[in-house]
């Protein structure tokens, strides 16, 4: 709080309107004063108003850090754009898709809007006010909508988008899991084998009056080396992830980081089709929606989640920008397959640009779920193979002293 400005809390009312509806809701506001102004003002009659206390419990805070997902987005969007073809105001919408809205994140960013708006704000400049909820892509189409007085059009376009961003999103998700689950099964079982069951032949392995073999030797101190320390190794790992995550946070280090990831084997190749499909189906959506190529690009490279590849986009919008065709830059690039870029040219040519998008986008799309299947395919049997030679290593380096007792005798 600075120089005695009162701090904005939520107030809870309850009011009826001119024909006696009663009427509940939410207001963000600094005083209960300012929120009896407001709801007169709409030509409400106040009937109760109480301030919302602030919750300790942890369980509501960890709801309020809860990230806003592209299904909740892709609701808030359908449904504002059937309220507003169904001719109801800005205003009044926002107030009932505060009421409608269960995500408390996306529920108070909603209500900052509707208020922003109240107070005569143009919904886009509302809903930057919110872009950490809302999307760059979001707030630029909204505008466009304004501009153009298809709100309705544009909202239900995003709909479809944040649909299809997710539907790719669960498809890496959904054949990544099996992989995972595999990973983690391994590391659990050679976890298992070193703390609890390699110990109880420490014993035996000390009654032997003989030298034991040098891989039990490394087997028997890594495992005394990892039980008495095990919580240095978890912290080292831990204060690794954490450096490599703030490292990635600089310019310097995502720029680093990504271009690594693009020159990994498999890895690089599906972040590349992923990434045409953002590229392809937002500028392709933007541009149906009269926005210009240039702000286009703009918002598409904020969009792409490599930086690398954003990079690129932000140089080819430069040279577009001083008169060169689309083609040419995103060529230079050498980013884009030649197919994507020839798809372009004829977009261009015949005026079509848009659709020619969407469909590389769609394409694309399909080689994003081929490739994630071929990359299941070769990395499930790779770590199959490594956890049964790593635990044979395990189970022979154990036994390798009972063959040595055995073959003395």
């Amino acid at each position: 709080m600075k120089g005695g400005e009162a701090m904005a809390q939520i107030f809870h009312y309850k009011a009826r309107d001119k024909d006696g509806d009663l009427l509940e809701g939410a207001i963000e506001a600094e005083t209960r004063d300012i929120v009896v102004d407001r709801l007169k003002g709409k030509g409400y009659f106040v009937t109760s108003i109480e301030a919302e206390e602030e919750s300790s419990d942890l369980g509501e805070q960890l709801k309020q850090l809860k990230k806003v997902k592209l299904q909740d987005l892709a609701l808030f969007c359908r449904q504002f754009a059937t309220m507003i073809n169904s001719g109801l105001s800005l205003v009044r919408s926002l107030d009932i898709l505060v009421e409608q809205t269960d995500h408390p994140k996306l529920k108070d960013a909603i209500m900052s809007v509707q208020e922003n708006v109240e107070s005569g704000m143009s919904l886009s400049k509302a809903l930057e006010q919110e872009k950490k909820v809302f999307p760059q892509l979001f707030i630029s189409m909204v505008e466009a909508g304004e501009a153009g007085g298809i709100l309705d059009d544009v909202l239900l376009e995003m709909a479809d988008h944040f649909e299809n961003e997710n539907d790719m999103k669960q498809k890496v998700i959904s054949a990544l899991a099996y992989p995972v689950v595999i990973s983690l099964v391994a590391i659990g079982v050679v976890v298992f084998l070193v703390t609890v069951i390699l110990p109880t032949f420490v014993d035996i392995f000390a009654g032997m009056d003989q030298q034991l073999p040098l891989p039990t030797r490394l087997l028997l101190g890594f495992s005394n080396l990892f039980s008495s320390y095990w919580y240095v190794v978890v912290g080292l790992v831990a204060v690794t992830a954490f450096g490599i995550y703030r490292y990635y946070q600089t310019d310097k280090g995502r720029r680093k980081i990504d271009w690594i990831l693009l020159k990994t084997p498999l890895f690089g190749d599906l972040i590349n089709k992923i990434s045409i499909v953002r590229f392809s189906r937002t500028l392709g959506v933007l541009i149906q929606s009269g926005v210009s190529i240039l702000d286009g690009l703009e918002v598409v490279s904020k969009v792409v989640s490599n930086s690398i590849i954003s990079d690129k986009i932000r140089e080819s919008r430069k040279s577009i920008s001083s008169g060169d065709s689309i083609v040419s830059p995103l060529r230079q690039s050498k980013v884009f397959p030649q197919m994507v870029l020839q798809m372009i040219r004829i977009g261009e040519e015949t005026g079509s640009l848009d659709e020619m998008l969407a469909k590389i986008a769609q394409f694309y799309d399909q080689e994003v779920e081929h490739k994630v299947e071929s990359m299941v395919s070769l990395i499930e049997p790779a770590l199959i193979l490594v956890l049964g030679v790593v635990v044979g290593s395990i189970v022979v380096s154990m036994m390798l002293p009972m063959f040595n007792m055995m073959s003395g005798f």
